[in-house]
């Protein structure tokens, strides 16, 4: 589970980087609203889906990784919104934090579903982390397809 986890956290990482090269290759052809459309996206679902794995991977103490997720969210936030006009650079920090907050509850809420009431899981743990990676790798897969094909040249 562990391996599996942390190549889900190599692959979540490698998309969010082409994400941003693609964002960052064309800033200057695109509109400014199209522009903080895609910010907010990219760096929304990036920050929830490596926030995700890093709270399945590394399932210690809660108070210390949301802390580590919460700044790893900001700075992922932060730098796709610094790629735009500077007014987004707020809206940046705070999606990316909030993503990563409710990345990491996403994930406690894998490994105890009690947390919200819900009823104990008759999976085991490897079996609901796996099945969450793959959906938040598939979400990160088809938000980085949406972003290269918004942000093509017509």
């Amino acid at each position: 589970m562990i391996l599996f986890g942390l190549f889900l956290l190599v692959l979540s990482s490698l998309l969010g980087v082409y994400m941003y090269a693609l964002f960052y290759k064309s800033r200057y052809r695109i509109s400014d609203s199209l522009s903080f459309t895609v910010t907010l996206a990219a760096g929304q679902i990036t920050s929830f889906v490596i926030a995700i794995t890093l709270y399945l991977v590394f399932p210690i103490d809660f108070t210390v990784i949301c802390t580590v997720n919460l700044w790893i969210g900001i700075v992922i936030g932060t730098q796709f919104s610094s790629v735009t006009r500077k007014q987004s650079l707020l809206a940046g920090f705070f999606n990316g934090g909030v993503a990563a907050v409710m990345g990491t509850m996403v994930g406690a809420v894998t490994i105890d579903p009690t947390l919200c009431g819900l009823p104990e899981s008759t999976l085991t743990l490897q079996n609901t982390g796996i099945a969450v990676g793959i959906f938040g790798l598939l979400l990160l897969c088809a938000t980085t397809l949406l972003v290269r094909f918004s942000l093509i040249k017509h």
